[in-house]
This record gives C-alpha cells, structure tokens and sequence, in this order.
C-alpha cells in the first residue's frame, strides 16, 4: 500500500489567475489519490475561498505586503507543520519558496508563471520542479538547474459539450482575456480592419473582465478603423465555453508572457481552430501555421484569411484540437504525471 502524504500548498498571492487554478488542480489531484493538502495563503485571497469551498483545511499567512509578519507567521507554521505531520511542501511562488525552505520542509517547486526562476541558495530543499509548461522548463534550464529535477506537468481540462460551427459565413472570431495591454487587443482590432477591408465575412467578439484596458477604450479603437459595426463587445463571462461555442475560431494574440495559457487549452476542449502569437506556451498548443509574431496584424490577418473561406477546414481543425485536448490534456493525465511527482519527492 502506497504511503499517504501530507503536503503544505504555499500560496501567497491574493488573486485568483493561472497560477492558483494550477494550485486548485493540483490540489484536488493529490486528495484523489488519498494525499491530504492543506494551504497556507494570505486572508480573504481565492486560495483561502477555495479551500474552503472544497474542504480543505487552510492557514493564514502575511500577504506580499506585510513583510513585517513573516517571524511570526513562520514560527507558527513550524508549529502547524508538526502538528499536521506535514511531508513536504508544494511552494507555488518565490517568496513561497523561501518561506518552505526556512520551515526546513522538503520542496516541489510549481511554477506556472512567467517570473524567471534563478536557482538560489532555497534549491537546495526542491527535491522535484513541477514545470505547467515546456516554455517554463526551459527558463529553469536557462538557470543551471539539473533536466532529471524537472517534470513538466501541463494541466487537464474537461471536454465541454460539443458545438457545431456556423455552416456559412460570417463566421465569428473570438479573444478570450483579461483587457490589458500585453493581450494584444489592438493587434486583434487592426487585423479584424484588414480582413473586412478585403472582403472577409466575419465578426469579431471580445470578452474579459477589464484590467488595464477598459471597453470604452477598445470602442474607440474600434470606431477610429471604422470597423465598430462588426465587433461585439460581451464583457466577463462566467465561465469560458458559452462564449467559447458561440465562437468558430480563436485567437489569441498575445505581445508576451503567456507562461501558461488556459485559454489556448480552452479552444482546443472547445473544437475550435486557434491562431495564435509565437510567445510563451503558445506554440505548444497551436501549430506552427497558425502562429504569427507578436504585434503584428498583417501576419495574423493573413493566418486567419483561409479559415474564413474554408468551412471544411475550419471543420477539420477544430476536430483535431478536440482531439488533442481529449488525448493529450486530459485531467487523468494531470492528475496522474503530479501525484507520480510528488510521490518520487517524497520517496
């Protein structure tokens, strides 16, 4: 009988973004498998609202600010890690790190953010790297830090139920993002001008909450290319496969990060053909003739030219990326690569 393990999940951000869903998963992972998890995160952050809406036990501690805390938080930590037999700690942040390290636990760094890892003094604890992509992999190379430590570990996602595409255009061309700059809006804008002024029959749909962008500003843009009566405007969404389905190609048009991407792994559940920038984690979910550089909206304009005129190969390729997201990113895949992981730190 496999040893059950106790394991810390250290999460000190207060958001709730690609990072803590990676967490979230994992979490659940690991209590499947008959591991127990417990968190420590700063109060009234999403990992606090998960973990008590999923019934896992959590602790509080200091936020990114409150520098001034962590002794005592530390001290208490060392306290509730023997009381709760912890084994080993999955640290999901930096600072998380140096907080594990200094709790003398054993380490399994999961990084699923674009920061660049350097490989300090607190490695000395990780026993294995969880890497929630290729690209990720490849920053903790760039570090000197040992291939046979890492496992890269892409996340799972569930098949929604499937949506037919329109059978004729104008077919709808959607961005799925926070509005922020680095999301390449404009890009998407300006390339959405260039097709319909060559005779493209299509639409062009945004969603996400605002950030640092807001949709009064994405109108004007609209407005000013004189393009305003074929892009709709749809504001958050609960959930991304509605907006998903009533969409028949993706984009995602990034000008940077993109360390990991939900959203690419979304279009692919959701069998819709994605176009995509060339950064980040992107080109391990978009083929290379669906890839474009980033910020330029000729070279995305001409990826998406063909799939506007090709039903059977919008048909096609959708298809395929269901395909894939069944086979290859499935939750039993995720769930079994991180428990395998933890399991061989521990061990």
């Amino acid at each position: 009988m496999k040893r059950q393990l106790k394991i810390l999940s250290v999460i000190d951000i207060p958001w709730n973004s690609g990072l803590a869903a990676y967490a979230f998963a994992q979490a659940g992972a690991l209590r499947d498998a008959g591991h127990g998890v417990v968190f420590a995160c700063p109060a009234g952050s999403a990992a606090q609202e998960f973990a008590a809406a999923n019934g896992f036990k959590s602790y509080e501690i200091p936020g990114r600010k409150q520098h001034h805390k962590l002794p005592l938080a530390l001290l208490r930590l060392r306290a509730i890690a023997r009381d709760e037999a912890i084994d080993l700690a999955a640290a999901h942040t930096g600072r998380a790190q140096t907080l594990a390290f200094l709790l003398g636990l054993p380490l399994v760094r999961v990084k699923a953010d674009a920061k660049r890892p350097s490989a300090g003094f607190t490695f000395g604890s990780v026993k294995k790297v969880i890497a929630a992509s290729s690209y990720i992999e490849g920053l903790y190379l760039a570090s000197g830090l040992d291939r046979a430590k890492i496992a890269v570990i892409r996340q799972g996602v569930d098949l929604p139920p499937p949506a037919e595409l329109r059978a004729a255009p104008p077919y709808r061309v959607g961005l799925l993002g926070r509005l922020d700059l680095v999301k390449g809006h404009d890009c998407f804008l300006r390339a959405a001008a260039e097709l319909l002024s060559s005779g493209a029959r299509a639409e062009f749909h945004i969603a996400g909450y605002e950030a640092n962008l807001k949709y009064a500003d994405l109108r004007r843009t609209a407005a000013d290319l004189g393009i305003a009566e074929k892009v709709f405007f749809h504001g958050r969404t609960e959930g991304p496969f509605a907006f998903m389905a009533a969409c028949d190609i993706g984009v995602i048009p990034s000008l940077g990060s993109e360390a990991v991407s939900r959203a690419a792994l979304e279009w692919l559940a959701a069998g819709r053909p994605l176009v995509a920038s060339a950064v980040g984690s992107l080109p391990e979910y978009a083929p290379a003739e669906r890839l474009v550089p980033p910020g330029d909206p000729a070279a995305l304009a001409a990826a998406l030219a063909p799939l506007l005129s090709d039903p059977a190969l919008l048909a096609r390729l959708g298809a395929e990326n269901r395909a894939r997201a069944a086979g290859d990113f499935s939750p039993a895949a995720f769930a079994a690569a991180t428990v395998k992981t933890f399991e061989e730190a521990a061990a």
